[in-house]
This record gives C-alpha cells, sequence and structure tokens, in this order.
C-alpha cells in the first residue's frame, strides 16, 4: 500500500474540450491523456527556451511513476466538423503561395460538452520523492492549455494521504479510468522529458542549407517524434443490484410475462422521486431515466433497467425476484443518486397505479446477473424482442397461414433483428438468426403474452435465437423495449468442439489432394496460435517447448483433415478441425486450451495451399449435432483410408491385423468395442509396414463423432462419417 498519492486538477475555461472523432486515445480524444497532460506541464515549466533544473528534476521524478487513475467529467458528444489547414508542404508547389489551397490537409473535430466546474484528476501513487511531488504541483500551477490551442485550462496540485484519497474520489461525479496493462494511451516514460526537449530544439533548425551542384539549397528536416510509452484504461463498468423482497423477508416473484408493467413502474416512480428531491434537474431526469424528449445523443446516457430471472435448471421459475440497474460511463446523474431513488421502492402499474408487492432492497449480490454478463456466442431472447419493422398478421386465429406469408414475415424479423443489434451498439454481425413466437426456454411465455398492459402490439413481439460467428460480451438487450425489460437475451453456454471450414462449390478438388490442404491448414492454425514471442503452443504444434513430440500420453493436440461427404462429386466440400478432447475421449483439456482452441479456428479467413491455389473469405462454422461427421449413429464408414498403428510381420494376416488393431485404437480412444467390422481395399507396402484400408463400423449403440483413428489421423487419415443406408 502506497502512503502517499499526487493528485493533480485541471479545469478548463470552457465545459468544452477539442478533441478528435476517436474516444479515448492518445489522438486527443476524451480524457486528455497522461501524455498530453505532461506535455502540457512541460510547456508550463519552460522560460523561453530553457527548462529550470528544479523543473527538470522534478518532471523526470514524473515520469518514472506507474500511470495515473483518471477522473474526468462525463460528456456529451457535439457534432463533428471537418477542417481544411494547409500540411507545411509548399516546396511541392515550388513555393508559390497562392497555391496554399491545394495543399490542405481535412482534420475532423469533434468537441464534448461537460460542466466546467467538475475538474479532471490524475492521480500518481508514489513511496518517496515528497519534494519532488511538491515542485510537481508548483509546476502544475503554470499550466495554462491542455489539448489543442483554443482548450484553455488551469490545475492545482496536492499530496494526499491514503486514507484522504478515497474521500476526494468518491466526491467526484464523473467517470473513473483505471490503468491496466497494454493499450494505446499515452503516458510519459524514462526519457520523455529528453525527447520533447530534442523535438522542441529540432523544431527550430527545421530549415537547413546544403550546397548543391550551382547554388544553395533549403531542406526541410522533420523533427524526431517525441518519445511515450503505451497504456491501457479501463472503464469499471456501473452496474446497482436489487432484489424484490416482502415484509417478512423473503422473495417476492413477478411473474415473467408482466416484467414491462414492472420494470416501467419502478422506473417512473425513481424518477419522481429524483424530481422532487432535485427539481432543478427534473428534465435531466426525464430524458434519461424514462426518455421523455431523448434525442439521438442522450441513448448512450440513458439508464437501463434489466430484470433478471431466475434461470439455470430447464425447469427452474422464470419469474423476476431481482433487477439490474446499469448505468453507462457518460450518465451525468450520480450513482449515488440512483441507488437512493430506486432502494425502498415498492413496484406498481404504471397505468392504474395499483402496488404490488415485494419492496426494493439493495444487495451486492450479484450471482444470477453475472450469468447474464458472460460472453458466449449463442443468445436466446427470456423475454421477446420488439420489433416494430417486423409485424406478424392473424395472431390467435384459426386461420391457416400460407407459408410463403410465414416465410416472408420470418424474414422481414431476421431483418430488423440486425438492426435492432446495431441500435444496442452490438458490433458483431450475427451469422445466423432463428425467431418465433414460442419460447426457447421450458417454462418460458409465448411473445405475445408480454403485450398485455404495456405499449407494444403483440404484433411486433418476437422470441429470437442468434448465433454469432465469434464471443459476444453480455448482458444483451436488444429492440426497441430495451428500457422497458424486453429484449432480454441468454448467454448459451456450448462448447464447440469441432469446426467445418467450407470451400468455394466451384472449386473442384479430388479427394487425393487432402494431404496438401490439411498441411496448408496447419501451417494457418500454428501461425495464429503463435504468442508474443512466436512460440506455438502443444495445442497446435504437438511438440513439447523444447521441441520433442507431445509427451502427456494421450492425444492433446488439434486433429485436421478435409471432408467430401456433402458433396455427390466427392470432391472435397469443406476442412473439419477438431479439438484433441473430441476425437480422443481421454484427453485432458487443460485451463484456456477451450478459449485458445476456438479463437484460432475462428480466425481463418484465408489459407494458401501451393498448387491448389488461395482460398479467401473463409469462415470456420461449428458441426452440428446431426452432421455426417457427428451423428450420433451407430454405422460409420471410412471417408479416407484406416492406417494401423503398428507394422505386419511376415506370418500376419492384414484383415486380422487391421481388425485388431482398430479395435485396440478404439479402446485407446475411450469408444466401445465395434459389435461388426467389414474390411475392404487393404494395401501395405512391399515389405509390410502398416497397412492401411477402408473400413464399415457398427456398433452395439450410437456412438458420437467426430472419428479420426489411426495412425495419420492429425492430419486427415481414418476419417469416417455416418453411413447413408
Amino acid at each position: 500500500m502506497t502512503p502517499f498519492s499526487l493528485l493533480i486538477a485541471v479545469r478548463f475555461h470552457e465545459g468544452r474540450y477539442h478533441g478528435q472523432e476517436d474516444s479515448f486515445n492518445d489522438e486527443g480524444g476524451w480524457p486528455p491523456s497522461p501524455g498530453r497532460l505532461f506535455q502540457a506541464l512541460v510547456s508550463g515549466a519552460a522560460q523561453g527556451d530553457q527548462l529550470p533544473a528544479d523543473d527538470k528534476w522534478a518532471l523526470e521524478w514524473l515520469e518514472e511513476l506507474d500511470p495515473p487513475t483518471i477522473l474526468a467529467p462525463t460528456v456529451r458528444k457535439g457534432q463533428s466538423v471537418q477542417f481544411y489547414v494547409p500540411n507545411n508542404d509548399l516546396d511541392a508547389k515550388k513555393g508559390d503561395p497562392s497555391k496554399v489551397s491545394k495543399i490542405k490537409d481535412a482534420k475532423r473535430w469533434r468537441p464534448c460538452f461537460f460542466d466546467p466546474h467538475e475538474p479532471v484528476l490524475y492521480l500518481w501513487d508514489f513511496e518517496s520523492g515528497a519534494e519532488r511531488a511538491r515542485r510537481v504541483c508548483a509546476i502544475a500551477a503554470r499550466l495554462y492549455q491542455l489539448g489543442r490551442g483554443i482548450d484553455m485550462a488551469w490545475a492545482t496540485g496536492e499530496i494526499l494521504k491514503h486514507e484522504e484519497v478515497g474521500a476526494r474520489l468518491g466526491a467526484h461525479s464523473g467517470v473513473s479510468y483505471r490503468p491496466m496493462g497494454n493499450g494505446k494511451i499515452s503516458i510519459p516514460v524514462r526519457g520523455t522529458l529528453d525527447s520533447l526537449v530534442s523535438r522542441y530544439r529540432s523544431k527550430r533548425r527545421r530549415l537547413q542549407t546544403v550546397l548543391g551542384d550551382r547554388k544553395p539549397l533549403q531542406l526541410f528536416v522533420q523533427p524526431p517524434k517525441a518519445l511515450f510509452g503505451q497504456a491501457g484504461y479501463d472503464t469499471p463498468q456501473r452496474r446497482l443490484h436489487f432484489e424484490l423482497r416482502s415484509s417478512s423477508g423473503t422473495f417476492a416473484a413477478c411473474p415473467l410475462r408482466l416484467v414491462a408493467l414492472l420494470i416501467s413502474g419502478l422506473r417512473d416512480a425513481a424518477a419522481n422521486r429524483l424530481c422532487e428531491a432535485l427539481p432543478g434537474k427534473s428534465a435531466l431526469f426525464e430524458r434519461l431515466i424514462i426518455g421523455r424528449n431523448a434525442g439521438p445523443a442522450d441513448l448512450v446516457q440513458r439508464i437501463r433497467l434489466i430484470p433478471v430471472p431466475s434461470i439455470g435448471a430447464p425447469y427452474t421459475d422464470l419469474s423476476v425476484r431481482r433487477i439490474m440497474i446499469e448505468v453507462p460511463p457518460d450518465c451525468p446523474i450520480r450513482q449515488d443518486d440512483l441507488k437512493w431513488a430506486f432502494a425502498g421502492l415498492q413496484p406498481c402499474d404504471p397505468n392504474t397505479g395499483e402496488l404490488w408487492s415485494g419492496i426494493m432492497e439493495s444487495t451486492e449480490n450479484s450471482q444470477m446477473a453475472s450469468r447474464f454478463n458472460k460472453s458466449a456466442n449463442v443468445f436466446r431472447s427470456i423475454t421477446p424482442v420488439v420489433l416494430p419493422g417486423a409485424q406478424r398478421r392473424r395472431i390467435g386465429t384459426d386461420d391457416q397461414k400460407a407459408a410463403r406469408e410465414r416465410s416472408s414475415e420470418e424474414h422481414q424479423a431476421a431483418a430488423a433483428v440486425i438492426q435492432a443489434l446495431r441500435h444496442a451498439d452490438c458490433q458483431s454481425r450475427p451469422s445466423d438468426i432463428l425467431v418465433q413466437r414460442e419460447p426457447f426456454q421450458k417454462r418460458g411465455v409465448r411473445a405475445e403474452f408480454f403485450a398485455n398492459g404495456s405499449r407494444f402490439t403483440k404484433h411486433a413481439l418476437w422470441h429470437v435465437e442468434i448465433r454469432f460467428p465469434g464471443l459476444v460480451s453480455g448482458p444483451l438487450v436488444i429492440g426497441d423495449g430495451r428500457f422497458c425489460g424486453l429484449g432480454l437475451m441468454e448467454p448459451v453456454f456450448r462448447r464447440t468442439d469441432v469446426f467445418a471450414i467450407s470451400l468455394d462449390s466451384k472449386r473442384q478438388i479430388s479427394v487425393r489432394d487432402y494431404p496438401l490442404l490439411v498441411r496448408a491448414l496447419r501451417r494457418a492454425l500454428m501461425s495464429l496460435a503463435r504468442d508474443r514471442d512466436g512460440h506455438v503452443g502443444q495445442l497446435f504444434s504437438g511438440h513439447e517447448p523444447d521441441g520433442r513430440p507431445d509427451s502427456r500420453g494421450y492425444h492433446a493436440h488439434v486433429f485436421l483433415a478435409a471432408d467430401g461427404c456433402i458433396r455427390r462429386d466427392g470432391s472435397i466440400a469443406r476442412l473439419i478441425v477438431a479439438a484433441p478432447w473430441s476425437a480422443d475421449r481421454r484427453s485432458k483439456r487443460l485451463q484456456g486450451e477451450q478459449h485458445l482452441f476456438e479463437d484460432a479456428a475462428r480466425r481463418i479467413k484465408e489459407l494458401r495451399a501451393g498448387r491448389l491455389g488461395v482460398f479467401r473469405d473463409l469462415m470456420a462454422e461449428p458441426v452440428p449435432e446431426g452432421d455426417p461427421l457427428i451423428g450420433p449413429a451407430r454405422d460409420w464408414i471410412s471417408k479416407t483410408p484406416y492406417v494401423a498403428t503398428r507394422n505386419l510381420k511376415k506370418s500376419d494376416d492384414s484383415v486380422r491385423v487391421l481388425s485388431a488393431d482398430f479395435v485396440t485404437e478404439c479402446i485407446r480412444r475411450g469408444l466401445p468395442k465395434p459389435a461388426e467390422i467389414q474390411v475392404s481395399d487393404v494395401t501395405s507396402g512391399p515389405r509390410g509396414g502398416r497397412p492401411s484400408a477402408n473400413l464399415k463400423l457398427r456398433f452395439a449403440t450410437a456412438v458420437r463423432g467426430p472419428l479420426l483413428l489411426g495412425r495419420d489421423s492429425h492430419s486427415g487419415g481414418g476419417l469416417f462419417v455416418v453411413l447413408d443406408k
């Protein structure tokens, strides 16, 4: 624990900051980075072209400290404006001033507006160097601008004891940015001050005269760039958790179908309580809590009430007993005020004012809510999504709906889901969308029942399942009812152990060329799986760190294959990437390997396969249940020959050896013994070697694939698919 902290508070003369259109980064976004503050301190400390020795001594100490914590006022983004300025390259126009307009560059500004009475705080922790810290405080008093030349500011500095820091930070109503690992935010490091001095001096000598063949020439010399480090900053998510409790202390459950009324009633009651306590901010509370008179710029600042149904076991009652309140980082309403406004509220019907059972009690228990905050690639709606642009007709009537009409409605709904994801600021585009009236949970509620008493029509309510190509972070709440508790998506945690990469249907690749494709696929995976030091782990290399073959005693690296079973001509249609624990039931999945496997497989976009050419725009998709590669089924047939794991002897019968070897291989992989094996097309070398053959299998019970067995199973051999009868 560090005993002291250096606090520099920067205040702007006007409640605006002229950054670029980027977000918080070292290019001028909000808030100003520690690197920009350091430059402003150096500029304020300099006396002409000289930097006092005491100031240099203090600034060199400051650049040695760890990155500071930053607290900044919440901002509203202004309109983006583009300016055109000369780029100091008049020599390209032979020095003609009349052609300045020809060398203008575009620069885009997007100002941030905030409360000028709220400072930007920079907090460094330190253990020694109090005298230098006091000198930095004196330098801060000379700061006159921060950011662009029009961003006039002043600053104060002070030294705080550890016990004083919490009170000062707690009194600030802005957003906290805490340093974490690597990133793109500029920070001062050892040598930053010297590099700034060197750059300043070089700028004064940018024009240099050199002797040419006939006359002196003037050259423009670009000054060296200043040295800055880079750090990552994280804004902790602000969430409040409440439970609905009865007077006896037990949970008070609200039926899932009434969730829109529950959330609307709580929202309105909290806003009214705040308006009565702080009437001067009534318009703000109505805009950011209720949404009344809210504009597009208010969407990123609106608080969101998320109902938390009980999920877990298939037969769990999905009633709502908990409420999670999500406060955006840029929301100007204090978190303490929101906590006070919701604590003690009794739910009521917003239409009739009828009070319901239960009282809102603040809690630190977020276990159930955390289930919605996790990342997944599949999400299913618990409360239906409101899609006004995709309304269904004839709900609850006896009229039969034609297939064409149903298909058209579902197509419109799928397109509306993509729009809803964009409005909810979800950057990932879905790979598959399923829409329906019926719930996905066993004890769920049909979509149209949520419309009773709410302002939404039942024709616009849909239950939705969304599959993404990669992981998406929760909580995911989409649709026009996302501020009323509708459109809540449950993350579905499915491990993906087998991926298929489809190839262009126009390219006919013979099955005989599968080794070339598999080798190219392995090279691509190993390239994508390299760490920062260029090392490839055992999961993809199959080797120990010292280069020896993997010695874990089981198959511990990926299985790759080329499959043509889904094409009638038998040509290769897709490439298969299987996790070792999917093909070897006795393989152990180490911590973190599931994520590494899925991440590398999903990142394959291009494959260079020698004479077969380049395959572009590839996408790895999970292989679903029922696929010929997965089954489950009792009867299987090999698509690539099975190669025995041992050599033939002179006296061996090749068919018997292959059958016995296959049974042994099944036992090693944790598979049941086949009830029947048919061997055909046996081949072996002139001196024996390892025989290979095509096999037909029958198991006593259905077996789930993938089945990749034999000596060369990691490189595409011994691939089995379900026998099509």
